[in-house]
């Protein structure tokens, strides 16, 4: 990187920008970007040629895509009037599987997780597996464009598989969304999965008030996650914290601690910050501070059932200075 010194308000600051190695643009890669032709095979390519400290650049244009699989090491950029769009026909989505036995027959692994447990679905249009040193930035849009496919319809029945989410990270480290819009997602928004250090700063998130099971941000049995600065209306909880249902817990337990929320507009959704309802892994730790609520049917929202189990404790949740409009 390169170190710069700059004086603000009467106060040096000395700031050092991240290395870069090389800047690959998709359309180097064959991609078209007219929202038309499908542009997996061309922006994954370049994901997959990019080496560490990196980044993949999406340039002014819609590139229409089916799910598209990160790696270690990766910086994606999507620039002003970029739009990264998902395929609307479901048949173009891989299935990630849910629970699989190790060969030792002892072992489990899940990739696949739907609403707390270890189940099938879609992989999403962003999809992190095991991936550390993750960044997606700029001022472009995901777009998960789920109204022009079936994602909507019927949203309780599994067709196939569960419907994916937007951005999904599953036990990954270290990733960091900065500045992009997102909108139209399938299911949840952004889905970090048992994950550690996570950071969501100056987002935008929309999704139609009446789509099933649109939430802004679910971070589910993660550690270490900052979510700041965010602007969130959905059709479902804006942000809502997990833990799992009992399976996960009980098998694969890991709680949700140490969540800061702040500086974020909460707007339409059907509670602002919620705790669960899948929380069988217990949550610790959260602190929401200078936030507006605007219009969300509950403030702080706490759900839960009988059957969580004896590790679903709740502890150390703060909340100062929240508007409520």
């Amino acid at each position: 990187g390169t170190k710069y010194s700059i004086c603000v308000n009467g106060i040096q600051k000395d700031f050092c920008t991240l290395k870069q190695t090389v800047l690959l643009n998709v359309r180097q890669f064959g991609a078209l970007g007219d929202g038309l032709h499908n542009d997996t095979s061309a922006v994954q390519c370049a994901i997959n040629a990019c080496p560490k400290d990196g980044t993949v650049l999406l340039p002014k244009g819609t590139y229409l895509c089916g799910p598209l699989f990160l790696k270690d090491d990766l910086r994606i950029k999507i620039d002003s009037g970029a739009i990264l769009k998902g395929d609307p026909d479901r048949a173009h989505y891989p299935v990630l599987p849910g629970m699989t036995l190790g060969c030792d027959e002892e072992y489990e692994y899940n990739l696949g997780t739907w609403e707390g447990n270890p189940l099938s679905c879609f992989a999403s249009l962003i999809t992190g597996i095991n991936v550390k040193n993750v960044c997606i930035y700029g001022k472009g849009c995901i777009d998960g464009n789920a109204a022009e496919g079936d994602w909507w319809q019927d949203a309780k029945v599994k067709r196939t598989a569960w419907r994916p989410r937007l951005l999904y990270f599953c036990r990954c480290e270290n990733v960091t969304v900065n500045g992009i819009k997102v909108c139209n997602s399938p299911s949840w928004t952004v889905h970090p999965y048992y994950c550690d250090n996570i950071n969501l700063i100056g987002m935008t998130i929309r999704n139609p008030d009446n789509s099933p099971n649109t939430d802004g941000i679910d971070p589910e049995s993660c550690q270490n996650v900052n979510i700041i600065g965010t602007d969130i209306s959905v059709g479902d909880d804006c942000i809502a914290i997990k833990s799992g249902k009992y399976y996960m817990a009980r098998n694969h337990h890991k709680r949700s601690e140490n969540i800061s929320v702040r500086n974020c507009i909460l707007n339409h959704g059907h509670g602002s910050v919620t705790i669960g309802s899948e929380c069988a892994g217990g949550v610790r730790n959260v602190n929401v501070k200078r936030c507006i609520f605007n219009e969300t049917d509950r403030g702080l929202r706490i759900k839960s059932r009988r059957g969580r189990g004896s590790l679903s404790v709740l502890e150390d949740i703060v909340f100062e200075n929240i508007f409520l409009l």
